[in-house]
């Protein structure tokens, strides 16, 4: 069964298609929109002129896909580590409980004149051949993983998603053996298209919170060094022994998701 990027989150507008060997994964870079239903396009229109869909539309992109409106959250960071990238740390002897752990990230975008910046968040769930099953690989069209241990926009019911860009649900006791390392990444949305980059985004942030009592357990700042890259791996929880530990990657790409998946092992053309 291939994977489609993205089916339902873009509309309007035709799209290219570039397909991973095998038919596995099939990313879909059309133009990605959140709108309003009675919002209508012309046919017809080239999806990447923005100028001339404004003009003959009244469309505004700027407006179409809404900066997030985060809520303020209580979170316990009084005895939050700071960590800093290349840094590891043991998270089973931070954390009593691996069930209920959220990974949480946020960020700035500064103001894009022409197109929209939008950022996607995905987990690739690498095994022990250091390769990431199709079905292992955790996006905006997959959003919970087979096991049920990876949940993408979800928070154990506790209210805090609201008070972040982006929020990852975690049970770590649910990850099954076979599976070594959880690869939190974050990409640019049509970065090429829209000659963008993450030097249009500031205090990209990391964090892993304690779900049960809403304590933050680490933070991180995960876009210093970044400028031209358009794709990131922020972090990667992983396996050691008998412990779950975090590594604070913060590697950049050029390459976008594409790039990624062939750093995790989905072949792509």
């Amino acid at each position: 069964m291939a994977i489609k990027i993205d089916v339902g989150k873009r509309d309007g507008f035709p799209f290219k298609e570039g397909k991973y060997k095998n038919s596995k994964v099939t990313i879909d870079v059309g133009i990605k929109t959140r709108r309003n239903p009675n919002i209508k396009f012309i046919d017809g229109i080239k999806p990447n002129i923005y100028d001339d869909v404004k003009k003959q539309t009244g469309f505004n992109y700027q407006t179409a896909v809404p900066k997030k409106v985060k809520k303020e959250v209580n979170i316990d960071k009084s005895k939050g580590i700071k960590l800093r990238s290349g840094q590891k740390i043991s998270l089973t002897q931070k954390i009593p409980n691996l069930s209920k752990l959220l990974v949480a990230l946020e960020w700035n975008l500064k103001n894009t004149t022409q197109y929209p910046l939008e950022l996607d968040t995905s987990i690739f769930m690498v095994n022990l051949n250091n390769k990431t099953e199709e079905k292992d690989f955790i996006f905006y069209n997959n959003l919970k993983s087979r096991c049920g241990g990876v949940v993408l926009k979800a928070d154990h019911s506790t209210g805090l998603l609201e008070g972040f860009d982006e929020m990852v649900q975690l049970d770590l006791n649910k990850i099954p053996s076979h599976i070594q390392k959880l690869a939190f990444t974050v990409t640019i949305d049509q970065a090429d298209e829209r000659n963008q980059n993450f030097n249009l985004v500031s205090d990209g942030y990391f964090k892993v919170i304690d779900g049960e009592n809403k304590t933050e357990i680490l933070t991180y700042r995960f876009d210093e060094q970044l400028s031209i890259e358009t794709a990131i791996v922020v972090a990667e929880i992983y396996r050691y022994k008998d412990e779950w530990k975090i590594n604070a990657v913060g590697r950049g790409f050029k390459g976008g998701l594409k790039a990624l998946c062939d750093n995790y092992g989905i072949e792509t053309e």
